[in-house]
């Protein structure tokens, strides 16, 4: 336990803070909008909508701590992006119990290959060109939406795109945490980001 304690007190730098910052911002706040955006169109309700949020969020952030500290090697665990994108397309139409059951299955599927130490010999059949085609597929319509969004907040999507691209250019890790801050910064100031209708239920229920 000392030797664990000492090596995580010489870990426990800046640059590990950092790094351990931007790997959950990239890994968790991305796909957490698709998550909502999906459960937009399942029509859930607050409450379903809450707890889908709590499981993933509570359940990724203990399997990654219990690895790391077990295995002694920086673990992430997260959910899968064209996954969560999968979704949007696939709601609308698909009950959420075939979801629900279409997600179990292939996690245990996955689960199924990690163990039986298959996973490198599948990836090495899978041509890259394919994989990248099939992630570009699920994930265009993402893509695209940034340039139709310039219609309806010019300046919030115009800075953070000028700032991720001078970041990527200068700085690359802080690329997506600047485009975060600016971002920030830009709604706060333009009034988009609720706090003052927050602020207003808030006083109106003191107020009763």
């Amino acid at each position: 336990m000392k030797r664990i304690l000492c090596q995580w007190c010489t870990d426990n730098s800046l640059s590990a803070w950092v790094a351990g910052f931007l790997a959950v911002l990239i890994s968790y706040a991305g796909p957490l909008v698709i998550v909502f955006q999906g459960a937009n169109l399942a029509n859930l309700s607050n409450d379903m909508t809450s707890t889908w949020i709590w499981a993933i969020s509570i359940g990724s952030g203990l399997s990654g701590l219990i690895l790391s500290w077990k295995l002694r090697i920086p673990i992430i665990i997260a959910w899968s992006t064209p996954g969560a994108a999968l979704l949007v397309g696939m709601l609308p139409e698909i009950p959420l119990a075939e979801a629900i059951g279409a997600y179990i299955i292939s996690a245990v599927i996955v689960t199924a290959i990690g163990v039986s130490g298959l996973f490198d010999r599948l990836i090495e059949r899978i041509p890259k060109g394919i994989a990248a085609a099939m992630l570009a597929g699920i994930l265009l319509n993402f893509g695209t939406k940034v340039f139709t969004s310039i219609n309806a907040s010019p300046t919030l999507v115009l800075a953070m795109l000028f700032t991720f691209l001078v970041f990527k250019r200068i700085h690359p890790r802080y690329a997506i945490a600047s485009v975060m801050v600016i971002g920030i910064m830009i709604a706060v100031v333009s009034g988009g980001t609720g706090v003052v209708g927050i602020a207003r239920d808030a006083e109106h229920l003191n107020l009763r």
